[in-house]
């Protein structure tokens, strides 16, 4: 038996026991739920639980470990496919083993973008067969089945036992190598084990020459304080796999470390219109869009973010502060107030709504409206400077000095 897989021996038929996989099929049409489950009975898997929109999928996995999931990529209103996805992974509630396959029949750009980005194991688009569905999940499950070993490491959080078990696998000749070395290498750079890091991303960017491979090099050169070759190598990823946005997002923040912000803001702002979904891409955009004074780009980015953590239930203040920021730079000071009165009644009993508020109306003095600079000022000296969250520190200080008011 070959190192690249196991269990080819046995074709595309399923893998024995699937009968006991717990499945979990999302979709929002009752029709297309029971289609689906017929389908996989059809193939052997028994046991199936339904969800009927996002929030229901990840309060299912919650409750339950499946070891396939079935996700369509539309999903009405909240959490679409590609969300779903990145929300079960950040809070843990899949296993590295879990087969997650997007079901859908879209072929628009932001559903193509995002789903690159979030790489589920695998797509079927609508309409398809049951014949096709058996065959990929068997092929799935053969290559993801092959990663149980190392599921009890994660749900410890013991990345270095993980490691070390991937390195056995590696030599004993179980499971794909691309996945062993691609997991050894991030989890190494994820523990600070640079050497290891290097290594492993080496092997694989020689042996195929992987986007991530080319982006974690890249980073670990910006580590050593080789920007040039980090930049370099940033770019040979973007031209080679321009669909991979974590190369953009790394080169937009190596550039902005250089002091390149306009730069770093219009290779951020292409990625942003390529793959629209990533929260954290508009989060920076809005940012670096606000420093370098493009108010329009701003106030788009703002609101993009805004309405994804609406839908992804990461809803923040710090959000509608740039929005109102952006509103402000823009000449729109009515538009601002209001802004600020639906911040403070939106994240009433948010912890850190008070300084993001305060944030705000300084802003807005700062921008014209002297009638909020006193009342604003002694709502900051009241509030206690210990309990300042760190991302207020330096927009804070800014309109400070903007002001003309010693901090």
């Amino acid at each position: 038996m070959t190192r690249t897989t196991i269990g080819n021996a046995v074709g595309n038929a399923p893998l024995g026991g699937q009968a006991r996989m717990p499945v979990l099929v999302v979709d929002d049409f009752h029709n297309m739920r029971s289609t689906l489950r017929q389908m996989l009975l059809t193939a052997g898997y028994e046991d199936i639980d339904m969800a009927v929109d996002g929030e229901d999928a990840v309060d299912k996995m919650q409750r339950r470990r499946y070891e396939i999931v079935l996700c369509d990529y539309n999903l009405g209103e909240g959490l679409d496919g590609q969300q779903v996805l990145d929300v079960v992974r950040e809070r843990r509630l899949i296993d590295l083993s879990t087969l997650f396959i997007m079901v859908t029949a879209e072929t628009t750009s932001d559903m193509v973008m995002g789903a690159v980005e979030s790489m589920p194991d695998g797509y079927l688009s609508k309409p398809f067969s049951k014949d096709l569905l058996a065959v990929r999940l068997a092929r799935g499950l053969r290559r993801k089945q092959a990663l149980k070993h190392l599921d009890p490491f994660l749900r410890l959080g013991d990345l270095e036992g993980a490691i070390r078990e991937a390195g056995r696998m590696l030599r004993d000749g179980e499971g794909r190598v691309a996945d062993l070395l691609r997991l050894r290498a991030l989890w190494a750079w994820n523990t600070g084990d640079l050497s290891l890091a290097r290594e492993a991303a080496t092997a694989s960017w020689e042996d195929s020459r992987p986007a991530w491979a080319g982006v974690l090099l890249a980073d670990l050169d910006a580590q050593a304080g080789d920007a040039e070759a980090a930049e370099a190598g940033y770019r040979e990823v973007m031209r080679e796999t321009p669909q991979f946005m974590p190369a953009h997002d790394h080169l937009a923040r190596l550039l902005e470390r250089q002091g390149h912000g306009p730069e770093a803001m219009e290779v951020l702002r292409i990625a942003a219109e390529r793959s629209p979904k990533s929260l954290a891409r508009q989060r920076f955009l809005g940012e670096l869009a606000l420093v370098h004074g493009d108010a329009e780009l701003a106030l788009q980015a703002w609101r993009r973010a805004i309405r994804i953590a609406r839908q992804m239930g990461q809803s923040h203040p710090a959000d509608a502060a740039g929005r109102i920021a952006a509103l402000i730079a823009s000449g729109a000071s009515r538009n601002a107030r209001q802004a600020i009165r639906d911040l403070d009644r939106d994240f009433a009993s948010h912890p850190e709504r008070a300084w993001y508020s305060v944030l705000a109306r300084l802003r807005l003095a700062a921008g014209g409206a002297s009638d909020e600079r006193d009342s604003a000022l002694r709502e900051l000296e009241a509030l206690p400077d210990e309990a300042m969250p760190e991302p207020v520190r330096k927009p804070l200080q800014r309109v400070l000095e903007a002001l003309g008011v010693q901090s």
